[in-house]
């Protein structure tokens, strides 16, 4: 019995100091597991979308980062809001109002990079505003 006791001690010290997310995907099962793979590649997907924005832009980029982007940061906030929120009423209407904020957001970051000028210009014109200054 304390063999027991120990060796799924030990495990558990082992456990605690990898990455939260690790050692809760090794307890989920079915369509949890499929939702944390698909956070795992969307964030993959964010990162090589933000190196091809700096090494190569384009508007094909851009609307990667218009879709990439909003969906880490739902995925982001729902945690949040799942461990933060307990009462069921306000949990439902915040869910909603994140849904909702989330396709907006969607839609004006593809608007923004079909008709103006795009994602990857603004950041590096927000980079350049204070060096602008300084030529002036």
């Amino acid at each position: 019995m304390l063999g027991v006791a120990a060796r799924s001690g030990l495990r558990c010290l082992r456990t605690r100091h990898l990455a939260p997310g690790i050692v809760q995907a090794a307890h989920m099962s079915g369509s949890s597991t499929t939702h944390w793979k698909a956070e795992r590649y969307v964030s993959v997907v964010t990162a090589g979308a933000i190196g091809a924005a700096v090494v190569a832009p384009s508007l094909a980029v851009d609307h990667v980062l218009a879709v990439v982007i909003p969906l880490h940061t739902y995925w982001g906030m729902e945690q949040v809001f799942l461990d933060y929120i307990h009462v069921k009423a306000l949990s439902v209407i915040v869910g909603w109002a994140l849904k909702l904020l989330t396709a907006f957001s969607v839609l004006a970051l593809l608007y923004f990079n079909q008709h103006d000028i795009g994602i990857t210009q603004a950041c590096k014109d927000v980079w350049n505003i204070k060096r602008d200054e300084q030529l002036d």
